[in-house]
């Protein structure tokens, strides 16, 4: 788990680079399988959008355009009474967290968010970041450094929940159905769930063992791949959502979970 004070409460691990169509491994969790190449993970934070980025970023030069008065490699004392403390994640941990202008490779690109019921444009307009350290007992070297951010974006429309961000223009959306019928059958034993699509009905049964209540279920097409986005109700985390490709079955190909307790 990363243990930035900007991410806390979030399942923020990391990157899984899986193909859009890869395999889930034999009992794996949905909740293991994090973002892909493709479909980029997002996230609701007060009236911001923030996604991971599809570009290569230099964050540690970020971090140092951006926090000039802090040594990044060495910091004084008095620097190190300036940088955040995080209980959960050690006496010796420390953080501090940064903006910094858009890098033009993430500005040439156009970005589609994914939320619980909508498809929608959104534009990044920042970077967030966040620089982490560990220190000795002593708190006077760093034994651990680490910067990571993410993407700020401003959705097209207001929005209350986000789960994937993928490249791409509204055109290549269509068939949207918020509201999709995707239901747990209810007899004891292992959970079979089933998606009603029109006449057909297209069945998932999970590796594991979880048995999630379904919150909502969103039925798209994006590039002619037909995805159904599926919000389960609050357990761990607040924010939990697993992505489907439907074909002759149902297959997840990408998770998020944040807000989380743990």
């Amino acid at each position: 788990m990363h243990r930035s004070t900007k991410f806390k409460k979030m399942r923020f691990l990391s990157f899984a680079l899986l193909g859009i169509f890869g395999a889930t491994a034999q009992g794996q969790s949905v909740h293991e399988l994090f973002g892909t190449d493709k479909f980029h993970r997002a996230y609701t934070e007060t009236s911001e959008v923030t996604f991971e980025q599809f570009q290569e970023l230099a964050w540690e030069a970020q971090a140092r355009a951006a926090l000039p008065w802090l040594n990044l490699d060495r910091p004084t004392p008095p620097q190190i009474a300036r940088l955040s403390a995080s209980e959960s994640a050690g006496p010796q941990y420390r953080s501090v967290d940064f903006r910094a202008p858009l890098d033009p490779s993430v500005r040439r690109a156009t970005y589609l968010l994914i939320s619980a019921d909508d498809v929608v444009p959104v534009t990044p307009v920042e970077l967030k970041g966040t620089a982490s350290f560990d220190f000795d007992p002593g708190m006077t070297a760093v034994t651990r450094r680490t910067v990571t951010g993410t993407v700020v974006g401003k959705a097209s429309h207001a929005v209350t929940t986000a789960a994937f961000v993928v490249v791409g223009k509204p055109d290549d959306v269509k068939d949207a159905r918020p509201g999709a019928k995707f239901e747990k059958r209810k007899p004891a034993g292992p959970a079979v769930y089933d998606f009603t699509d029109g006449s057909r009905t297209v069945t998932w049964t999970p590796l594991s063992k979880e048995q999630p209540d379904v919150a909502s279920a969103f039925s798209f097409r994006l590039a002619g791949q037909q995805l159904l986005l599926v919000k389960w109700e609050p357990e761990v985390c607040e924010s939990s959502y697993t992505l489907f490709s439907v074909d002759a079955a149902l297959k997840p190909i990408a998770s998020n979970d944040y807000d989380c307790d743990t």
